[in-house]
C-alpha cells in the first residue's frame, strides 16, 4: 500500500515539474494538461493551481485558479498575493522587485512638508484635544466639538501583512528632516523625521504636519488615547526620582527642573498562527541502560497583539518594561486626536518589525514547549524554529509617553511613563559608597549569623 502512494506522489511530482517546465517556455495548452494530471493525481496541493493561472490571460480565469489555490492552502503567500493583485488589493506599481529592498540613502534627506491647523470656528483661537472629556476645545473661549464618532469592531483594524509587505509602501520609513511651513503666520521650521503633530514655535498653533514622504508611510488605524495629564506626570515622576535606597544625597533636590514631555509614539501589533517545528532527544530506558533517542514534531500556536515599537528612539524591550498597555480600549485614529498632543511616525519599517513580532512569538514560545512536547519524558536540547507562518495581520497604532531627560553629576538620564497607566520606568544614579557599605553590612550580618550559630553548637556539644 505505502509502495503505490509513493508511485503516486513521485509521479505527481513528475507532472508538476514538466507542467512548470512547459509555463514557463511559453508551451501553454502542454503545461495546462500537464497540471490538470497533477490535479487529479493529488488535488489538495496549490501549486497546480498557481501554475495553472500562468497559463492564461484571462483575469476571471487566473482569479478562479488562485481562489482554488487559497482554497487549498489558505496560508500560501504566493496564490494570496497573486489574488490581491488581480482584485486590485495590491497596487502592481508599488510592488518591491523580488529580493530588493529600500536602503537609507536612497531616501530622501529633506522634504518640505505644510500644516494644517486647528483653529477655534467662533473665535478663531487655538483647538487642543481634551483628554478629560474627550473632545476637541478652544482654549480661549472654551468652545468644544463633539466628540469623535471613533466606535470600530474588534477585527475591523486588521490589515493582511502579506498585502503590504511585497509593496514599497511595507518596506518604507520615516527618514527625511521636514521643512515646516506653518499656516497660519508662513514661519518656517526644521521638525524631525516622522513628526505628526506641532505647535508653531512662533505663533502657538496646533497643527497636523502633511509631507510627500507621511502619504508614503502606512497610516494609523487605532489610538490609545493619553489618560495621564502633566500634572499627574509629574507626580508620578517626583514620586518615583525620590525612591532608592542607594541614591546619592542631594540627588531628587537637583532634579526640580525636571520637564516631561507628552507623545504618540508609533508601535506595530501582529496577530496569526505559527506551526513551529521542535526537535530534542528524549531518555528511553534508566541508569547504565538509558538512551537518548532524537525526536520531533509541530505545535501550531495563535498569537495575538504581540507589540513592536515603531520608533528606534523607542527599543521595543523598553516598550514592554512599560506594559501592560489597554489596547482593547484603543480608539478609531482620527486626526483631531492628536491636536495639542505631537506624534512621532515609524523609522522602522513593516517588514522589518514583522520579523521582530516572530522572534518575539517564538521567544516565548520555547519555555512553554518544554513542558508540552514528549509531557512525562526526560528530554534534552529541545529546539525550535519557526515553520509555517499563516494568517499574519497587523496594525499600526499610537501609544501614549510622557518622557523626560535629566543630568546628574554631568550624566545623562532617561524615564518614560505609559500614559494610560502611570508606570514608570528609567533609569537613576546610584551612590557606589552606599552600596559598598551595603555590601559589608549584608557581609557583617551572614558572619554575625554564622558565628551565632557555631557558639551556639558549640555550647551544645555539637563540635
Amino acid at each position: 500500500m505505502n509502495s503505490f502512494y509513493d508511485n503516486r506522489e513521485r509521479q505527481f511530482e513528475e507532472y508538476l515539474r514538466d507542467g512548470i517546465t512547459a509555463a514557463k517556455s511559453g508551451q501553454r495548452r502542454l503545461a495546462q494538461s500537464l497540471l490538470e494530471r497533477a490535479i487529479y493525481l493529488k488535488n489538495n496541493d496549490a501549486r497546480p493551481y498557481i501554475w495553472l493561472s500562468a497559463t492564461t490571460d484571462d483575469p476571471q480565469e487566473q482569479i478562479e485558479y488562485l481562489e482554488k489555490a487559497v482554497a487549498v492552502d489558505p496560508s500560501n503567500v504566493a496564490a494570496r498575493r497573486g489574488l490581491a493583485l488581480l482584485t486590485g488589493k495590491i497596487e502592481r506599481q508599488k510592488l518591491m522587485p523580488e529580493g530588493a529592498g529600500l536602503e537609507r540613502g536612497s531616501l530622501p534627506q529633506e522634504v518640505e512638508a505644510s500644516g494644517e491647523a486647528l483653529s477655534c470656528p467662533k473665535c478663531g483661537g487655538r483647538m487642543t484635544f481634551n483628554i478629560q472629556r474627550e473632545r476637541l476645545s478652544c482654549e480661549y473661549c472654551g468652545y468644544a466639538e463633539s466628540a469623535p464618532d471613533s466606535k470600530i469592531q474588534p477585527g475591523e483594524a486588521e490589515q493582511t501583512l502579506d498585502f503590504y509587505v511585497p509593496t514599497t509602501r511595507g518596506h518604507r520609513w520615516a527618514a527625511a528632516q521636514q521643512l515646516f511651513k506653518c499656516e497660519r503666520c508662513g514661519a518656517l521650521s526644521l521638525l524631525p523625521p516622522g513628526q505628526k503633530a506641532v505647535e508653531c514655535s512662533y505663533c502657538g498653533a496646533n497643527q497636523l504636519v502633511h509631507s510627500p514622504e507621511q502619504e508614503e508611510l502606512i497610516e494609523p488605524q487605532l489610538i490609545a488615547l493619553m489618560q495621564i495629564d502633566e500634572q499627574q506626570a509629574n507626580q508620578i515622576a517626583r514620586r518615583w526620582l525620590s525612591k532608592g535606597l542607594f541614591s546619592p544625597d542631594g540627588f531628587f533636590r537637583s532634579n526640580s527642573t525636571l520637564r516631561l514631555h507628552p507623545a504618540y509614539y508609533s508601535c506595530w501589533t501582529f496577530d496569526g498562527v505559527v506551526e513551529a517545528r521542535w526537535t530534542c532527544e528524549v531518555a528511553e530506558g534508566s541508569g547504565n541502560s538509558k538512551r537518548w533517542l532524537p525526536t520531533s514534531g509541530v505545535e501550531a500556536r495563535f498569537f495575538n497583539d504581540v507589540l513592536v515599537s515603531g520608533v528606534s528612539a523607542l527599543p521595543t524591550r523598553e516598550l514592554d518594561r512599560l506594559a501592560p498597555f489597554y489596547l482593547e480600549e484603543m480608539k478609531e485614529f482620527k486626526p483631531e486626536y492628536l491636536a495639542g498632543w505631537p506624534a512621532v511616525l515609524y523609522d522602522c519599517s513593516l517588514s522589518d518589525a514583522s520579523l521582530v513580532g516572530r522572534e518575539k512569538v517564538l521567544y516565548k514560545l520555547r519555555p512553554e514547549l518544554y513542558s508540552l512536547v514528549e509531557m512525562g519524558r526526560e528530554k534534552r536540547n529541545l529546539n525550535i524554529s519557526g515553520g509555517n507562518w499563516s494568517g499574519l495581520t497587523f496594525k499600526h497604532i499610537l501609544l501614549p509617553l510622557w518622557t523626560g531627560v535629566y543630568q546628574f553629576q554631568g550624566k545623562e538620564y532617561r524615564l518614560m511613563i505609559n500614559g494610560q497607566t502611570g508606570k514608570i520606568m528609567g533609569s537613576k544614579p546610584k551612590d557606589a559608597f552606599k552600596q559598598l557599605m551595603a555590601l559589608f553590612s549584608l557581609l557583617a550580618i551572614i558572619l554575625l549569623i554564622f558565628l551565632t550559630v557555631w557558639m551556639f553548637a558549640g555550647d551544645s556539644g555539637l563540635f
